[in-house]
């Protein structure tokens, strides 16, 4: 359940009731099956969704709040996953620092 300006609210809803994570899962597996698409791990978009978040600028602290994980290094050791590319982009921006104008 999430909170924000005085009210709450369930992430995973089927309109206003609360639909279990296991739920969720099951209809994810029926929809890549008849998709076609071979099987893949629900919670590995948790992981997707996490890096994708690091590429994009989120500031660490507050995408471990939205994965609700007790401390950052849950999140850090876990489920962000950085590309090379990234890495690379992350060690150019550094090195612009020492370059001569």
């Amino acid at each position: 359940m999430i909170s924000t300006n005085n009210s709450s609210f369930y992430v995973l809803t089927n309109n206003t009731n609360y639909i279990e994570p296991r739920t969720v899962q099951n209809h994810f597996k029926s929809a890549i099956s008849c998709c076609q698409i071979a099987d893949a791990n629900f919670h590995a978009l948790r992981h997707t969704f996490a890096t994708r978040c690091i590429e994009v600028g989120f500031d660490i602290k507050s995408l471990s709040e939205i994965l609700v994980h007790a401390n950052v290094n849950i999140t850090l050791d876990r489920y962000v996953h950085p590309s090379m590319d990234l890495k690379k982009k992350n060690m150019d921006k550094f090195s612009s620092l020492f370059s001569v104008k």
